[in-house]
């Protein structure tokens, strides 16, 4: 059986009574008797896009969600904060590998006891194929990350109560106040503990997020991708006057746990062909995958690998082949 979180299982249920309830579903027609024509959630965004005037294929406004390769010639260059990893699954697939089965060491790393079958199909498979923030490389502590596809089934508003309470049910030190962020959902970021920045004022988590005016957080990428800082002061500093616009709680992500490598040891996994290294949009890195109508929302993996085209198209084709 393979280490996938309860809370996937659950989620996966819940799909099939989903799925259940559309078929049900008959959509009204209203007003433009073009409406007629539409079928499909994806089919009805477009309409409702080309009658706003928004951006699409035609459209000259530049798109925010891409990915572009990074030039991995010079690891150690190349590997920096705000660089994304997405997993070759040719080294965690055994349907994808040529020489040997996939290392047990590298999928424990990621809550994974087998390779994730094809049985499980390619959405579910691609869910499960790490994609990882890095967010520093030291010479001599080795680099961080934070696993980006991976939920914990929990709130921040369940964690927030838990810790309100100790073993004998009394009030121990109360957690900070977090009323802004209840209800996001709190991430899974991997096997290793937390980073430098968690503390009592983070609640023991580590955070990324969107907000210039966050105290104490590090821009990760130049198109003002953040990591760390204070959760607490940051409920006011989405409301700063000086921003572009206001943020709301779905421009924060909030990680329990985190990736570690010793030195050299992602530089090494990377030159055996474990990963690939990728810029990528903080669109993509946060637009919501929750359920959209009858349809799944497109995993993390699938997209990045769709936008960085070229051979990572064929290589996420090669995963999809059975169902296209």
């Amino acid at each position: 059986k393979m280490g996938i979180e309860e809370s996937d299982e659950k989620s996966d249920d819940l799909d099939e009574e989903d799925d259940d309830d559309d078929d049900d579903y008959e959509p009204e027609i209203i007003g433009d008797e073009n409406l007629a024509s539409v079928s499909s959630i994806d089919e009805l965004i477009s309409f409702a896009t080309s009658k706003s005037g928004g951006a699409g294929e035609d459209s000259d406004v530049p798109s925010t969600e891409w990915a572009n390769p990074v030039d991995i010639s010079d690891v150690g260059k190349a590997l920096g904060g705000g660089v994304v990893l997405v997993a070759n699954p040719a080294k965690f697939c055994d349907d994808f590998a040529e020489k040997k089965p996939p290392s047990a060491a590298l999928l424990s790393k990621f809550g994974l006891t087998l390779p994730p079958p094809p049985e499980l199909g390619p959405d579910r498979r691609a869910d499960l194929l790490p994609v990882l923030l890095l967010l520093d490389r030291h010479p001599l502590k080795g680099c961080h990350a934070l696993l980006l596809n991976r939920r914990t089934g929990y709130l921040i508003g369940d964690l927030e109560q838990q810790q309100l309470d100790d073993e004998d049910g009394k009030n121990s030190s109360p957690p900070p106040n977090l009323g802004a962020f209840m209800i996001q959902p709190l991430w899974f970021g991997g096997t290793s503990s937390g980073g430098e920045q968690s503390g009592p004022t983070t609640n023991g988590l580590d955070m990324i997020h969107l907000c210039p005016a966050v105290d104490g957080a590090k821009m990760l990428t130049e198109d003002g991708l953040y990591y760390g800082g204070d959760p607490s002061q940051a409920q006011d500093a989405m409301s700063d006057p000086e921003l572009e616009r206001p943020m709301t709680g779905f421009d924060f992500k909030f990680f329990v746990q985190s990736t570690r490598w010793l030195p050299m040891q992602l530089e090494k996994e990377i030159r055996d062909g474990s990963w690939f290294a990728a810029s990528v949009s903080k669109e993509v890195v946060f637009k919501s995958r929750d359920r959209l109508g009858a349809k799944r929302a497109k995993p993390l993996w699938t997209e990045v690998m769709e936008l960085l085209g070229g051979e990572f198209q064929g290589i996420r084709d090669q995963l999809y082949k059975e169902e296209e």
